[in-house]
Parts: structure tokens; C-alpha cells; sequence
């Protein structure tokens, strides 16, 4: 009688293979193919955190900018009753024929001179001479004129606007218009910020803001966009938008008029 033969040597069939080689080449490519998906997600992921970045940066400044932005004070030495020459700490948010007040006194005064007005602690010239109470030093001088605006022009906004699209603020000579709605804005770019390299990457971002004086009374408000673009040469490409924002700030001289 014939004992059976242990075939100890056999392996899998052509087929079994194949259908093993096949599962790990899908397996093996999606893999790969999330990785790239990944990878891709996560380059984008750091654009975007880097552009809100810069306009959460750039935005602080301009609110600063608007916190600071305060009615003038009088300065010494103290004006006496009858007095026409007052001197002040500043000569923000005002201009010649301007009515104007002093806080805690409902007496209204016209600047007659200079005009314009310096920024840094002017002496400027009132009609009538000053009435009794004769404001003290540090009493705050604030524009009806201005906090009455009747255009967008003559607005507190206008004043900050003229600030903050100063050359320390704003590269005019870096600039693109997009239609937005009905409307073509123009963005310049932020000085100090452009163009701002990705670390440890050659991808370059530039921020780009534009300031526009909201239409409506009491024309206090400034509305700053922004816009974060991608590097086109050299240039910010108005294309390759990464990020957009929209915020509104007031000057802090606006709480300050005289009710």
C-alpha cells in the first residue's frame, strides 16, 4: 500500500500572486495619492495662515493709528480772558475757519489763522477773544466744524485716511485695480510687509490695502480692505488672491466732539 505524497514544496498559483500584486499597487498608489493631498492641503493651509497673519498685523496698526488720533489740547502757558492766541498740544482735525469749542464750555470760536495749521503745537488765532471761564491747560479743543461734516471730504475719516495713506504706510507705486461689485477698488501695497516670503519656502505673498471713507454721515467711519496676493515677478499678481478682509475703524477724536 502507497502512503501519499506531501507536496511541502508547493507555492501560490500565477493568480495569487497577481491579485496579491495588484491589491498592494492600489493600496500602495492610494496611499501615495493622499499623501500629495495632504501635502498639498497643508501648503495651503500655511498660505493662508501666513496672509491672515499680515493683514491681522497691518490692521492692529491702523487701529492704533485711530486710537491716537485725538482732538488737540491746550497747551501752556494758560489763555486768559480776552485772549485771541491760544496755543495747542496739536493741530489735528483742525483747520482754518473751523468752529470750534473747548470741553465743558458751550462758547463757540472761529480759527481766523494759520492757515494750514502745523501738526506739532501750533498757536492758533480765535475770534471772538476768549469768554469767561478761560479754558485750563490740558482742556480738550474739538471741531464742531468736523465732527458736523456734511461730506465724506470734511469727515474725521478723511483726516485718518490722509494718515494712514502716508508714505511710512502705503508703496503707491505698487498698486492694482480689481472691480469689486459695481465698483473698481485700487490696493496698494503695505509698507515694511512685501514682499513677505513664506519661511521655509520660496513662495512670496504680498498685502495689499485699500482705505475708503465710508459715504454716510457722520463721516467718521474708514473702511480698510484688504487683499493677500500671490508674487507674479516682482509684482503683486491681482489673480492670485490667497485672502481678503473687510473692517471698519473710527477715530478715536470722534468720541470726543462735543455734544
Amino acid at each position: 500500500m502507497k502512503k501519499p505524497k506531501c507536496h511541502s514544496e508547493l507555492g501560490f498559483s500565477l493568480l495569487e500572486v497577481l491579485s496579491a500584486i495588484l491589491i498592494v499597487t492600489f493600496f500602495t498608489a492610494a496611499a501615495m495619492q493622499m499623501m500629495v493631498i495632504s501635502a498639498a492641503f497643508k501648503a495651503k493651509a500655511k498660505e493662508y495662515t501666513t496672509a491672515a497673519n499680515l493683514i491681522e498685523k497691518d490692521l492692529e496698526t491702523v487701529r492704533n493709528i485711530a486710537a491716537q488720533y485725538e482732538f488737540p489740547i491746550v497747551a501752556s502757558p494758560v489763555p486768559t480772558v480776552g485772549a485771541t492766541a491760544i496755543r495747542l498740544s496739536s493741530g489735528k482735525g483742525l483747520k482754518q475757519d473751523d468752529q470750534i469749542q473747548f470741553s465743558g464750555s458751550s462758547n463757540v470760536y472761529s480759527i481766523t489763522a494759520p492757515s494750514p495749521i502745523p501738526s506739532a503745537s501750533p498757536t492758533i488765532t480765535i475770534t471772538p477773544g476768549i469768554i469767561s471761564p478761560a479754558p485750563s491747560v490740558s482742556t480738550r479743543v474739538g471741531s464742531n466744524t468736523v465732527c458736523s461734516a456734511t461730506s465724506a471730504s470734511t469727515g474725521l475719516a478723511n483726516y485718518l485716511q490722509q494718515i494712514t495713506q502716508g508714505s511710512a504706510y502705503i508703496d503707491s507705486s505698487k498698486t492694482f485695480s480689481i472691480t469689486e461689485g459695481a465698483t473698481s477698488v485700487t490696493y496698494e501695497a503695505v509698507v515694511g510687509a512685501n514682499p513677505y516670503i513664506i519661511p521655509d519656502t520660496s513662495k512670496k505673498l504680498w498685502l495689499m490695502r485699500n482705505d475708503n471713507n465710508l459715504n454716510a454721515a457722520p463721516y467718521n467711519v474708514l473702511q480698510v480692505r484688504y487683499l493677500v496676493v500671490k508674487d507674479n515677478n516682482g509684482s503683486p499678481s491681482s489673480n492670485k488672491i490667497v485672502a481678503k478682509l473687510a473692517s471698519e475703524v473710527i477715530p478715536n477724536a470722534s468720541f470726543q466732539c462735543i455734544q
